[in-house]
């Protein structure tokens, strides 16, 4: 399904490109692969606001996230509003990634590693999961930022951090699937 899904999405923005112009569809290609640069203040303070109001539900709703890991039966028993704690998760997480991809464009992999790395270092406590993973998400995010920027100097070019990203990530989710999984 997802690579259904990735191709249907693909074959729109295909679309899309075809019907700006050349400048346009550069800056939505440049928007498409991830990138760090100074957005205007405007910008800044409402994805500041965003992210904020996001994270600050997420990490109040970890423990009841902790709950929700023994599965719905047993959380609605524990007298957890399960629907109401999805929906809060989903509002909050939908805020904080809908504010930076709005600033920063499509920056993969970082959201999808980082807490699945940190998990298994510190174990599946949400309470110490949620703040961990917004804290290391950024840290690896500036550090994969650096790395494009200084990898290429001598180029005279940076390639954007979701690429970057993209091409560490990838690599290491598919090490990680074939250490679980034994088959890729």
């Amino acid at each position: 399904a997802g690579v259904v899904v990735n191709a249907i999405a693909a074959a729109g923005i295909t679309f899309v490109k075809t019907l700006v112009t050349q400048s346009k569809a550069q800056e939505l290609l440049f928007w498409l692969t991830g990138f760090l640069d100074v957005p205007s203040r405007a910008s800044l303070l409402a994805m500041i606001v965003y992210v904020a109001i996001g994270a600050t539900v997420l990490v109040r709703e970890a423990p009841r996230l902790n709950v929700l890991a023994l599965g719905d039966a047993a959380a609605e028993h524990l007298g957890i509003s399960v629907r109401g704690v999805e929906r809060r998760t989903y509002l909050a997480s939908s805020l904080v990634v809908g504010a930076v991809v709005s600033v920063t464009g499509l920056i993969g992999f970082v959201g999808l590693l980082v807490p699945h790395a940190l998990r298994r270092l510190a174990g599946p406590d949400a309470r110490l999961l949620m703040p961990a993973s917004l804290g290391f998400g950024a840290a690896a995010l500036v550090l994969c930022d650096l790395v494009s920027r200084a990898a290429f100097r001598f180029l005279h070019t940076e390639p954007p951090v979701g690429a970057v990203t993209a091409l560490i990530g990838g690599t290491l989710f598919l090490i990680l699937l074939r250490r679980t999984s034994g088959r890729i």
